[in-house]
C-alpha cells in the first residue's frame, strides 16, 4: 500500500519545516569552498544574502577602551519607546577571547554528524567563526530529552544555553523556573539582543501577540522562541485543477465558498465513481482539521477532535473550538459531506504520519490538504496512475462571498526551536550576544544556507539553487538542512523557511504561501493571545476537570461527522459537556482573558 499522502498528512510542525523532502542515494559533500567570509555577490530573488551584515573585510578601528567584548550595548539608536530602530550590524566577532559557551541540544539524525562532531560542519564553523564564541555541544538523544533535562535540572548541571528548556522543564512557569535560579531572565540584558528586539517590535506592529510570545510578563523574558522570515501559513487545501476542467467548473482560483466547492465535490463523485469503484473526493483524516485555518476559518472555528486545543475569544466572550453554535453548523456542513458520499467511511483510519490508501494515488481524491510542496508530491505520484493528473491550491473558504475570517489564520512568525540560557552561565552578557547574533541579517542568513557548496549553488543564470547533494540526501533533504544548517525545530534562529523551496520547479510551492494567506479578508477579530496565563491554582484545576472532559468530547465529538450522533444531539452533547466541566473551564480561562485585557 502506498503511503497516499506522502508527508501531506505528517504532523503540522514537521511539514512546515520540512516540506519538499527528497531521498537519493549516498553522497558525499564536497569541503566547505574557504570559510565564506562575505555574502554571495549574486543573490537570488527572495532569499538574497543581506548586504552589509557579513564580517566587514577590513574593520573599522575598535575603541580603545573596549575590552575582549564587542557587544552591542550601547551601541545603537532607540525610539522614544526604547525599541531598536533598526536591525544591528555585529562587524566584530563577539569576543576576542576565545569564550567557550555549552548547548544542551538534539539531533533527528544523529548517524549523519562527522566523525570530528557537530562543530567540525561548514555551517557551525562559520558561526564559531563570526562569533568568536566556541561552542561545546551536548547532544542528547531526541528520545531521551525530557529525562536527561530533568536529571541536569536535578543535578543542578544545566548547559549554558539549552535548546527547548523552557518545554521540557516540568517544575512550574518559566517564571518559577527563574525565580528558583535554573534560567536566567533575560529582560534585563535586553540592550545586547537589539535584533531579537527589534523584531519583537517591528512584527507587533501588526501581531500584538508577537511581544506575548517572548515576554512573559512586562518584566520576564524567560524562553525566547525562534522566528521565521516571511512568515506564511504551513497548510492548506489543494483541488484536481484537471477534473475541473473536464468537467467544465472552472479552476481553481474560482472557487471561495463552501457551496462552490460542495458544488465540484458533487460533480466529482457523479462523473469519477465507476461500478468497480465508488470514490470519496473530500478528504479529512482522523483529527479532522490538521490546524486552524486550512478548513473552517471561515465558520471562525477550528474542526479538530482534542477539546483544549484550540480557543477563542468572541467579542470578549471565551469559547473552546468545538463547542460553539460556530462549530454546529461546520459540523452539519461535514455530516451533509459525508451522508452524499464525499467523504470516506474510512476517515478515522487516515492518521497522520501512517500508511494508507485514501485515494491520492489511484486517482480517487479530487480535494486533499498538505503543506505547499504537497502541490508537486501529490502530483507526482498521481501521474503515475493518470498522466494527466495536476493539482493547484485552493484559497481560504468562506461562507459567502464577501464574508471577513475572524479566526484560524493567524500567522505568528515563529517556529518551533527556542531557547533558555541557564543559571549556571558565567557570560549571561555573551550568550544573549551569541543569541542575538543568530537574528542578525547576516546571522540569519548564515545559519539558514551556510557556505556555498553545501546545501546551495548558484545556477547558470546566477540565482541559489539547492544543491544534488542536498537533494539527494541519503537522509532525506529535509533532515539534510537542519544538520548542515538552522534546524527550526529545535535551534533558537530567524529562520529562512522557504529555502526549502529553492530547487527548479519550486516556485509553485513558494505561490502555495500566498495563495494560502487570505489577504484582505482576513482580521483575526477573534483570535486567542498566547500570553494569557492561568495561574498555577488554576491550572491544577482545568488539569483535573481535563481528564474526564478530554474523553467525553474525543468519544462523541467526532461521531457528528458519520452520523453516529445525529446532529439533533448537539444540544444534549453541549449539556453533557457541561456535566464533565467545561462551564467551569471556561469561567477559568474567561478570567484569565479578562486579567490580560485588563492590562493592555
Amino acid at each position: 500500500m502506498k503511503k497516499a499522502l506522502s508527508l501531506v498528512l505528517a504532523l503540522l510542525f514537521v511539514l512546515a519545516l520540512f516540506a519538499g523532502c527528497n531521498n537519493g542515494g549516498a553522497a558525499t559533500p564536497t569541503a566547505a569552498p574557504g570559510s565564506a567570509t562575505q555574502a554571495p555577490a549574486t543573490k537570488a530573488p527572495a532569499t538574497q544574502a543581506p548586504s552589509g551584515n557579513e564580517p566587514a573585510a577590513t574593520a573599522e578601528p575598535e575603541p580603545v577602551d573596549e575590552g575582549p567584548y564587542h557587544f552591542a550595548a550601547g551601541k545603537y539608536e532607540k525610539n522614544a519607546d526604547g525599541w531598536p530602530v533598526e536591525k544591528y550590524v555585529y562587524e566584530q566577532p563577539l569576543t576576542d577571547n576565545d569564550d567557550v559557551l555549552s548547548k544542551w541540544t538534539t539531533c533527528y539524525t544523529p548517524q549523519y554528524i562527522p566523525e570530528d562532531g557537530w562543530g567540525s560542519i561548514p555551517v557551525w564553523q562559520g558561526v564559531a567563526e563570526y562569533t568568536g564564541v566556541h561552542i561545546e555541544y551536548n547532544i542528547v538523544d531526541s528520545a531521551n530529552r525530557s529525562q536527561n533535562f530533568s536529571v541536569l535540572l536535578a543535578s543542578d548541571d544545566l548547559d549554558d544555553i539549552c535548546d527547548q528548556g523552557g518545554y521540557f522543564y516540568s517544575g512550574g512557569t518559566i517564571k518559577s523556573a527563574i525565580e528558583d535560579g535554573y534560567f536566567v531572565n533575560l529582560y534585563p540584558y535586553k540592550d545586547y539582543m537589539p535584533n531579537l528586539m527589534w523584531e519583537v517590535y517591528d512584527r507587533s506592529r501588526t501581531n500584538p501577540d508577537v511581544k506575548n510570545t517572548i515576554f512573559y510578563d512586562n518584566e520576564t523574558i524567560g524562553s525566547v522562541t525562534g522566528m521565521l522570515v516571511e512568515p506564511a501559513p504551513g497548510m492548506g487545501y489543494f483541488i484536481r485543477e484537471d477534473w475541473l476542467q473536464e468537467l467544465g467548473l472552472g479552476t481553481a482560483s474560482d472557487y471561495s465558498t463552501y457551496d462552490q466547492l460542495h458544488t465540484a465535490l458533487v460533480a466529482m463523485k457523479s462523473a469519477y465513481s465507476t461500478n468497480e469503484r465508488e470514490i470519496f473526493p473530500f478528504f479529512i483524516n482522523s483529527v479532522i482539521e490538521n490546524g486552524a485555518g486550512a478548513l473552517f476559518g471561515g465558520y471562525g472555528t477550528c474542526v479538530y477532535t482534542r477539546i483544549g486545543s484550540y480557543i477563542r475569544a468572541r467579542d470578549g466572550v471565551v469559547e473552546f473550538c468545538g463547542t460553539t453554535e460556530d462549530d454546529r453548523e461546520a459540523m452539519t456542513l461535514l455530516n451533509t459531506w459525508f451522508s452524499e458520499g464525499l467523504i470516506s467511511p474510512n476517515f478515522q483510519t487516515f492518521v497522520a504520519g501512517e500508511d494508507y490508501d485514501a485515494g491520492t494515488n489511484t486517482d480517487g481524491l479530487g480535494v486533499n490538504i498538505g503543506p505547499p510542496s504537497g502541490w508537486q508530491n501529490m502530483e507526482d505520484s498521481g501521474k503515475e496512475y493518470n498522466p494527466n493528473c495536476q493539482w493547484e491550491c485552493l484559497k481560504r473558504l468562506v461562507k459567502k462571498d464577501g464574508d471577513v475570517i475572524h479566526y484560524g489564520n493567524k500567522i505568528g512568525g515563529f517556529h518551533y526551536g527556542s531557547a533558555i540560557v541557564s543559571g549556571n552561565c558565567p557570560n549571561v552578557e555573551l550568550a544573549a550576544s551569541w543569541l542575538d547574533w543568530w537574528m542578525s541579517e547576516w546571522g540569519s542568513w548564515w545559519t539558514s544556507w551556510g557556505p556555498e557548496g553545501t546545501l546551495w549553488e548558484y545556477n547558470e543564470k546566477g540565482e541559489m539553487r539547492l544543491t544534488d547533494w542536498c537533494m539527494n540526501w541519503e537522509g532525506g533533504m529535509a533532515w539534510c538542512m537542519c544538520l548542515y544548517g538552522c534546524n527550526g525545530l529545535v535551534e533558537f534562529c530567524l529562520q529562512i523557511h522557504k529555502r526549502n523551496y529553492y530547487y527548479d520547479g519550486g516556485e509553485r510551492a513558494l505561490t502555495a504561501f500566498d495563495i494560502f494567506t487570505p489577504t484582505g479578508y482576513y482580521d483575526g477579530a477573534w483570535e486567542w493571545a498566547s500570553s494569557i496565563k492561568l495561574t498555577d491554582e488554576e491550572r491544577e484545576e482545568v488539569s483535573e476537570l481535563m481528564s474526564d472532559l478530554s474523553t467525553y468530547y474525543e468519544e462523541n465529538y467526532v461521531a457528528f461527522v458519520d452520523g453516529t450522533k445525529p446532529m439533533s444531539e448537539w444540544d444534549s452533547y453541549i449539556n453533557d459537556l457541561n456535566t464533565f466541566g467545561y462551564e467551569r473551564i471556561q469561567e477559568i480561562y474567561q478570567g484569565a482573558y479578562d486579567r490580560y485585557m485588563s492590562q493592555q
